[in-house]
C-alpha cells in the first residue's frame, strides 16, 4: 500500500524544526514575508481593504488578540487573520508557487498573529510558515486537473491548509493532531467556484469583490488547528483516497506520488514566484512585454493606434470595460493598456480616477485579445504562459515583443521586495519604519518575539 499523503503530510508538519531547514529555504521564507507584509499595507489603503478591516473590527471585538496589520486596533485572533489574508490578497500582489497555489496570504498573517502573546521567536515563525507553504504547495500539485476537467471545474481549494498547517506546527500539535486539522481544514475548503465568478467575461462580470473568500479560508484554517488542539478527533485520511479531497474538489488526476517525493529534502518553496504587477499572475507575461516595449521604443501612449494581445484564457481576460477593481485585476486589456500609460504600480492603480482615466479608456477601447488555445494547453499540462503584445502605432510602425514565464520572468529578489515595500507602506509607515521592518524580516532568525514585527507594522 502506498504510505497515507495526509499522515505523511501531517508528521512533516508537526515534526518540522528552524534547524531542518535548508539556509536558502530560510533566505526565500524572510524574502516572502516582506513581499505579503507589502501586500497587507498596500491593501489597507484600497476600498475592498477597508471593508475586510470594518467587518474584522464589528465582528471580531471583545478579544484583543492579534493586530491588524497597518491599522494597529487589535481584534480576536481569527478576525486578525481574516483581515490581514484579505489585505494580502486585496491587490492580487501576492506570491505564487507553478502558477497555482498562493500559499503566503494565509500562512504568514496566521504565523504573525499566533505569535503575538505567545512569545514566538523568529525561528520558530519561520518553521511554522515554511510548513503553511510547503504542505498547501505539495497538496496543490498532487490534484491538478486535466485541461478538460478544468474547463468545468476550477478552484483554488487547498489553501486552508497553509493556514492550518502553519498553526498546528507553531501550537505543538502531534502528528495525529495535525492529521485532525488536515481533516477539519478539508471540510471548511471552499467549493471550486472560480468558473461562477472568473469565467467567461460575457457571463461573470462584475467579478464578485471576495474573490474566492480568501480570508474566511484563512480563518477556516486557522480554526482547524485550534479545534484540534480543543481536542476534536476523527477525520484522518481526508488527503487519501478516490475519496478524498481531491474529489471533494473536483480533480479528476490525483496523483499522491507528486506531494510524498522527497518531503523534507526537495523544498517546493525554491520554486517560489513573486508577482510583478498588482494583478491576477497569467496577465504578467504580457504585462512585462508592454514595458519592454515601452521602455525599447518610448512612444507616447497617444500615439497608439491598436493593441492586439494573444494569450491562453483569451475569453477570460478579455475585459474591455472593467467595472471596478477587481475587474481591472482581473482584465488583461487594463493591465496592457495602464503599462503603456505608464501607471505606477501602487494602490491606487485601481481606483475610479484611473479606471475612468480618458487616456486608459482611449487605450482599452483600441485593444483586442486573440484566445491562443495551444497556449491553454502549455499552461494546463506544463505550467507555462506564453503572450504576445503588439502595438501598432500612428506613425506606422508595429511593435511586437513574446514572453514566455517562467523562462522569461525578470529577476525579483531582495532589491524589487524592498523597493516594493517602500512603494506600498509610504501611506501608512514613515521611511524609518519601514526600514525597521527590512531589517526585523531580514533578521527573524535571530528575533526573540516574532510580536515585535507586528508592533513595527502598526503606524
Amino acid at each position: 500500500m502506498e504510505p497515507s499523503l495526509t499522515r505523511s503530510l501531517a508528521t512533516f508538519t508537526s515534526e518540522t524544526a528552524y534547524d531542518s531547514i535548508p539556509p536558502d529555504v530560510v533566505e526565500t521564507l524572510k524574502l516572502a514575508t516582506l513581499n505579503i507584509l507589502a501586500c497587507c499595507l498596500g491593501g489597507l489603503q484600497t476600498r475592498i481593504g477597508q471593508l475586510h478591516v470594518e467587518m474584522a473590527k464589528e465582528l471580531g471585538g471583545g478579544a484583543e488578540q492579534a493586530t491588524i496589520l497597518g491599522d494597529g486596533t487589535r481584534v480576536s485572533l481569527p478576525f486578525s487573520v481574516y483581515a490581514n489574508s484579505n489585505l494580502a490578497f486585496a491587490l492580487d500582489y501576492e506570491d505564487m508557487l507553478f502558477a497555482v497555489a498562493h500559499p503566503g496570504f494565509a500562512a504568514i498573517p496566521s504565523g504573525l498573529a499566533l505569535g503575538e502573546g505567545r512569545t514566538l521567536s523568529g525561528r520558530e515563525f519561520i518553521a511554522g510558515i515554511a510548513v503553511g507553504y510547503e504542505v498547501t504547495s505539495r497538496i496543490a500539485m498532487t490534484m491538478q486537473p486535466s485541461q478538460a476537467r478544468a474547463r468545468r471545474v476550477w478552484g483554488q481549494q487547498f489553501h486552508p491548509f497553509a493556514s492550518a498547517c502553519t498553526a498546528a506546527n507553531l501550537l505543538g500539535l502531534d502528528p495525529e493532531e495535525s492529521e485532525v486539522a488536515l481533516g477539519v481544514a478539508a471540510t471548511y475548503a471552499t467549493v471550486p467556484s472560480v468558473y461562477k465568478y472568473f469565467g467567461p467575461v460575457r457571463d461573470t462580470r462584475p467579478i464578485r469583490e471576495i474573490k474566492q473568500g480568501w480570508g474566511w479560508i484563512a480563518m477556516g484554517g486557522l480554526m482547524a488547528a485550534l479545534s484540534a488542539q480543543k481536542g476534536f478527533q476523527g477525520g484522518l485520511g481526508a488527503l487519501d483516497g478516490d475519496f478524498g479531497f481531491s474529489s471533494m474538489a473536483g480533480s479528476d488526476r490525483f496523483d499522491p506520488q507528486r506531494g510524498l517525493a522527497n518531503l523534507g529534502t526537495d523544498w517546493f518553496i525554491r520554486e517560489l514566484e513573486y508577482k510583478i504587477h498588482p494583478s491576477i499572475g497569467i496577465n504578467h507575461p504580457a504585462y512585462w512585454a508592454a514595458t519592454q516595449l515601452v521602455e525599447e521604443h518610448d512612444f507616447p501612449a497617444e500615439s497608439v493606434e491598436s493593441i492586439e494581445i494573444t494569450t491562453p484564457w483569451g475569453n477570460l481576460l478579455a475585459d474591455n470595460a472593467p467595472a471596478g477593481a477587481v475587474d481591472a485585476q482581473f482584465s488583461l486589456p487594463y493591465t496592457v493598456a495602464t503599462a503603456i500609460d505608464r501607471r505606477p504600480r501602487s494602490p491606487q492603480l485601481y481606483d475610479e480616477v484611473v479606471l475612468r482615466d480618458p487616456s486608459v479608456l482611449r487605450l482599452l477601447d483600441r485593444t483586442r485579445v486573440v484566445h491562443d488555445v495551444k497556449a491553454d494547453a502549455t499552461f494546463y499540462e506544463e505550467q507555462r504562459i506564453l503572450q504576445e503584445v503588439s502595438v501598432s502605432l500612428a506613425d506606422g510602425r508595429t511593435l511586437t515583443k513574446a514572453a514566455e514565464f517562467p523562462r522569461d520572468r525578470p529577476t525579483y529578489g531582495h532589491k524589487e521586495i524592498e523597493e516594493k515595500l517602500h512603494e506600498l507602506a509610504g501611506e501608512i509607515l514613515t521611511q524609518e519604519r519601514i526600514d525597521a521592518v527590512i531589517e526585523a524580516v531580514h533578521g527573524l532568525p535571530s528575533l526573540a518575539d516574532i510580536s515585535e514585527l507586528a508592533s513595527l507594522l502598526s503606524p
